[in-house]
């Protein structure tokens, strides 16, 4: 999981296909439409620079430094632990460490990438055991959400209500790990984590898509090479807005003899025809009528359904009466436009004035606001289930009154902001205490923010998958896609995956999807997860 990236670009030039992924980060549609108006978006949860213009910095990376710590070559820490899973002791050896990315002309390191790995001990052949690559989410985030949010041998001791709860933070064995299907690695792109460029100066070099997709794809090449697993299956997995980095990277990795088996995309980033004039209306209503049902603020025989019986109702509404209304406009009859507006209102649990306020359309910020208005609540867009206290506008002048009228409150993610610090504590301390991991123990890990600058997006996620495809139409695909989740809505995700550049036989064949009650990383919620594990173990089995 992570955010998007202040001040992210979201380029639009052209780039070859294995080069193309990604349009942002987590923070949602707002940052986007504010990054390609070249605006600031809402500052991340985690990080960012205080205090005045022009003071000292201590948090986020200076690309413009003379100096910076050297990183140290060496291999990485190893320990050797069990986990049980399904009943049985599992013995896995855990490896934490960099692997130095070298210039193939010079032989000289240009960045250390900072690592975690999990195999399973006494297997014999290992190129019957599927290897499974993670690579955190958008610019700027790490991996450490995937391996100790829920995927890893350990995962966080997550409180009861979703949050990371109180200190002290702590984790516990995993029982719905995949180490029990796969071998792991989590991988930090340089700038998150511990990993760094060896020279200050060259960071922003790695912070476009061409180098991150090539810096990437050398170092899993790399590390099959060092650890001996160019005959393993190989899986890619990416999350989120770095699920298009993941497929530019499948395509890449093939083009340089490496073959990928399978991606796997742990939700997904819209298209970029999935967002486009009212289209975007259209695929994001879905999930703000899954998100009126969570809240109960729907008529008493619609809260009572099901999330499969209500999803189907939303898509069935979106695609023809909605699709209609938005498509014929004024041209509607009164007849028309009455029943529109009150079907809408019905599903959505939003009042006919705002509806006809807007025009039929409703933004993700506006809903977000409006929904739960009377509780003075907002919604989280990572996850549309949680909420939290939205507070009057602060008004300029002496006692919090009077003034030229309000300063409006940054828009806050409830979801990711009750998770990430606890998650990154726990997390830095599980590195040191249980991997034995005390490298750069003065270093920023960068979970989520400040060590990656302004980020050169090209190209779309979908031409990036439709190009792996056509370079190798053995690859198979997995898709989670999550109800709740406002910044990849599900209908957006289907209608994207409906409209990939594939053969026939590839569609009916090569792509697995599956649909869970969660948002924002599927694997932090107890219940998805379980079912996540399932799907997946299936998945797998098949990269055999």
């Amino acid at each position: 999981m992570g955010y998007r990236r202040k001040g992210i670009l979201l380029g639009m030039a052209c780039a070859l296909a294995f080069s193309a992924w990604g349009q942002g980060g987590r923070a949602g549609r707002a940052a986007a439409a504010a990054a390609q108006q070249n605006q600031p978006a809402a500052a991340p949860p985690a990080g960012g620079r205080g205090g005045a213009s022009g003071s000292a910095e201590f948090f986020n990376y200076d690309p413009t430094a003379t100096t910076a710590p050297a990183i140290p070559d060496g291999p990485p820490v190893e320990s050797h632990q069990k986990v049980t899973v399904d009943g049985e002791a599992l013995n896995y050896t855990a490896r934490a460490g960099y692997l130095p990315l070298r210039n193939a002309t010079t032989g000289h390191s240009e960045a250390h990438v900072f690592y975690t790995s999990y195999a399973k001990d006494g297997v014999t052949d290992t190129a019957a055991r599927p290897l499974m690559f993670f690579f955190g989410g958008a610019p700027g985030v790490s991996a450490a959400w995937q391996e100790f949010g829920g995927l890893g041998p350990k995962r966080m001791k997550w409180a009861s209500d979703g949050t990371a709860g109180s200190p002290p933070y702590g984790w516990a064995d995993n029982p719905a790990t995949l180490l029990g299907l796969a071998d792991l690695v989590f991988v930090n792109p340089v700038g998150t984590a511990f990993s760094r460029a060896d020279l200050a100066s060259s960071a922003p070099s790695f912070w476009n898509t061409a180098t991150d997709i090539a810096s990437l794809g050398e170092f899993v090449r790399s590390f099959l090479t060092t650890a001996n697993r160019r005959n393993s299956p190989l899986l890619l997995a990416g999350e989120d807005y770095g699920t298009g980095r993941v497929a530019g990277l499948a395509a890449y990795l093939g083009d340089h003899q490496v073959p990928v088996h399978g991606v796997v995309l742990l939700s997904m980033t819209p298209s970029a025809d999935s967002q486009a004039g009212d289209a975007q209306y259209l695929t994001l209503l879905p999930s703000l009528i899954m998100a009126a049902w969570h809240h109960k603020k729907l008529s008493p025989e619609l809260n009572g359904i099901s999330a499969e019986q209500i999803s189907g109702q939303a898509r069935q509404f979106a695609s023809r009466q909605y699709l209609h209304a938005l498509y014929k406009g004024d041209r509607m009859t009164a007849e028309e436009r009455t029943k529109a507006i009150a079907d809408l209102s019905r599903l959505t649990g939003l009042s006919k004035a705002f509806l006809v306020n807007n025009n039929l359309r409703i933004a993700l910020e506006r809903f977000g606001a409006e929904l739960l208005r009377a509780q003075r609540r907002g919604l989280a867009n990572s996850d549309s289930r949680v909420t939290g206290y939205v507070p009057p506008p602060v008004f300029a002048g002496r006692g919090g009154g009077g003034g030229f009228g309000g300063i409006a409150v940054p828009a806050i993610d409830f979801n990711l902001y009750n998770r990430a610090g606890g998650m990154q504590t726990a997390y830095e301390d599980y590195l040191r205490r249980e991997l034995t991991f005390t490298g750069n123990s003065n270093g920023i890990y960068y979970l989520a923010s400040g060590g990656v600058g302004s980020f050169t997006s090209t190209g779309s996620d979908d031409a990036s998958l439709s190009a792996a495809f056509a370079r190798n139409p053995r690859l198979r695909l997995f898709v989670a896609v999550n109800y709740f989740d406002l910044n990849a809505p599900f209908y957006a995700t289907e209608f994207t995956l409906a409209h990939l550049n594939l053969s026939p036989e590839v569609r009916a064949h090569n792509i697995t999807v599956s649909h869970y009650e969660a948002g924002q990383m599927t694997y932090t919620d107890n219940k998805a997860l379980a079912k996540l594990h399932g799907d997946l173990a299936g998945f797998l089995q098949g990269a055999n």
